[in-house]
């Protein structure tokens, strides 16, 4: 695909940022003033690329990947329509599925879950996080990262993988079996399955298994958890889709025990 050399971007870039201010950010960078003007500074902190970094892809300079896109895109959040023109100017295929960003999700539903005892977060269509509570902050920081996507965060090495133990177990499976069946008819999911089979692991068990299960919600899996001893605690990861806004799932991380098979009985 070829990329549109429109100067104008570079000066909606600009303005887009302008619209914001850092306390609208979904994750402020430390330290910033609350009331103080989303600079281009701000936005290189935030995406954690250096300011030389940033200026040149808002510029033009350097092409902007097609995960820097959703990392604005959720930063600013910018409309649907704003990340098209992001996805031609960089020259990458616009994907058929463009996940609401944060605003979309009805402020009665960010307020339930910012008033849940444990860990919650609100996944689009395409399993990106468009919001999340304080518990899942802490408990999980890679949830309030700027295009955190619960497949490929927990399928990918990285943060979310680290924290899922025994994950070729209890957590690569259901995943890749939700994947799988969103999969069949969505090409924006088979996106993403491309995207987490370059892992090998991931690949290996995907070629291996043939579960398609809509869901796994209700199952409870060992997770190390962002401040708690070395062990893992067992959640019970549950599912919830509104009904006045079916497109969304509420996951909720709740204090489980572990299934009987995987207690050790005493001697």
């Amino acid at each position: 695909m070829m990329r549109y050399r429109s100067p104008e971007m570079a000066l909606l870039l600009e303005r887009w940022r302008a619209r914001r201010r850092v306390r609208d950010l979904p994750a402020p960078p430390l330290g910033a003033d609350p009331a103080g003007a989303v600079t281009t500074a701000v936005m290189a902190e935030v995406l954690d690329v250096s300011l030389r970094h940033y200026q040149r892809l808002e510029s033009g300079e350097r092409r902007m990947s097609s995960d820097t896109i959703a990392a604005i895109s959720r930063t600013l959040s910018l409309h649907p329509d704003e990340m098209q023109a992001l996805y031609r100017w960089a020259g990458h295929p616009i994907p058929p599925l463009l996940s609401p960003t944060a605003p979309g999700v009805p402020e009665d539903l960010v307020d339930h879950i910012r008033r849940l005892p444990f860990p919650a977060l609100v996944e689009g269509p395409d399993f990106g996080v468009l919001a999340f509570n304080r518990r899942a902050e802490r408990a999980c920081p890679w949830t309030a990262l700027p295009g955190a996507n619960v497949m490929t965060d927990l399928l990918l090495p990285g943060p979310g993988r680290d924290q899922c133990a025994r994950w070729a177990e209890h957590w690569a499976p259901p995943l890749l079996a939700q994947l799988r069946q969103g999969a069949l008819a969505n090409a924006a999911l088979r996106a993403i399955v491309d995207q987490v089979c370059e892992d090998p692991q991931v690949r290996e068990l995907w070629e291996r298994t043939a579960d398609l299960r809509r869901h796994a919600y209700g199952t409870t899996r060992p997770m190390y958890l962002e401040g708690a001893p070395a062990s893992p605690a067992w959640v019970r990861i549950m599912g919830w889709q509104p009904m006045h806004e079916p497109s969304l799932r509420v996951i909720t991380g709740e204090p489980g025990h572990p299934p009987a098979e995987a207690v050790t009985p005493k001697e």
